[in-house]
């Protein structure tokens, strides 16, 4: 008779594999190999991908791949969606310049009798509002409107010291009524270095074959990222994230810091202060840095964000998560 393969031991085994030194550092001679061309595949869409839907990673320049954490990971990297204790729900807005608003809701829960798994549920959209239609002579025509969103199903684990997680996503983009819709895949390791306040991680996010647009398909912002999280002292923790965009082919680095005032990660209350500076190819110098501050209390957390882009105004970002 023939021995049928266990699923749950085959997941295991892909896991420990993924976890192993040698996958973390594979992934960060990508990272770090100068931004040369590295693929003949035309520059990507769904710019709306890139954008943060967490207050705390934006005020630190969006530097999350080794400490993001809660349902906010899903975004980051969907292995820190393996710290959730019991429950955590989170809602985001920004404001970004020329009217665009971005919107995130998203709820992460540990599932019963699964042995540790995590599950996160998240709906992010860009609304651009209506916008003014001319024709050739420059005429009104009326308006029309666009819209991108995504939503999203994570999975995660903690294996010993390391985590592991896992995300696929519906994309759907609209303008003037021409829809395009499409899938993609992340996927994230972070590990905890023994004896030592540092944790690392890797992500690769939107893994997928694109939005296709009637006859057309657009690349997504497929990218690789790795960071380093250290805390010196308590309640001082230091960022620095690379993050490699395959189809644009280039590399962009944040370094992001965060002080508790007072009140630390398992403290009912709490103030902190965020900034963050980031760079990289295209990078103005207006849009370098990011500031915020978080306020926790009774298990809530109130974060704020802010970045400066020059003439085009500033992007603000505001987060509530609650955990249950």
């Amino acid at each position: 008779m023939k021995h049928k393969t266990d699923p749950h031991d085959m997941l295991n085994r892909i896991v420990y594999l993924l976890a192993r030194p040698w996958v973390l550092g594979a992934a960060l001679v990508f990272v770090f190999t100068p931004s040369v061309k590295i693929s003949e595949a035309l520059e990507s869409g769904a710019e709306f991908l890139r954008i943060d839907t967490d207050a705390r990673a934006g005020a630190m320049s969006s530097a999350g791949a080794a400490s993001a954490m809660g349902i906010s990971a899903i975004t980051y990297n969907p292995a820190g969606l393996a710290s959730l204790k019991h429950g955590e729900a989170a809602l985001s807005h920004s404001a970004l310049y020329l009217g665009t608003a971005h919107d995130f809701a998203g709820a992460g829960f540990a599932l019963p009798g699964s042995a540790g798994w995590k599950m996160g549920l998240s709906f992010a959209r860009l609304s651009s509002g209506s916008m003014e239609g001319r024709a050739a002579s420059r005429s009104r025509t009326g308006g029309y409107s666009a819209y991108d969103q995504a939503a999203s199903l994570a999975l995660a684990r903690q294996y010993g010291m390391y985590s592991v997680g896992g995300a696929v996503k519906y994309i759907e983009s609209s303008i003037a009524g021409v829809k395009g819709t499409g899938y993609a895949v992340d996927m994230g390791v972070q590990r905890g270095l023994k004896g030592l306040p540092v944790s690392v991680g890797v992500a690769v996010q939107n893994l997928g074959p694109g939005i296709k647009y009637i006859s057309q398909r657009d690349q997504l912002p497929l990218s690789v990222s790795a960071g380093i999280m250290y805390m010196p002292v308590a309640g001082f923790m230091l960022n620095f994230d690379a993050r490699r965009y395959v189809y644009d082919k280039h590399t962009t680095y944040s370094l992001g810091t965060e002080y508790a005032l007072f009140g630390g990660p398992g403290s009912m209350s709490g103030l902190s202060l965020r900034g963050g500076v980031n760079g990289g190819a295209g990078q103005s110098a207006a849009g370098a840095f990011s500031a915020g501050a978080g306020i926790k209390l009774m298990n809530a957390d109130l974060d704020y964000a802010m970045s400066p882009e020059g003439t085009l105004g500033s992007t603000q970002r505001i987060t509530l998560k609650k955990k249950f």
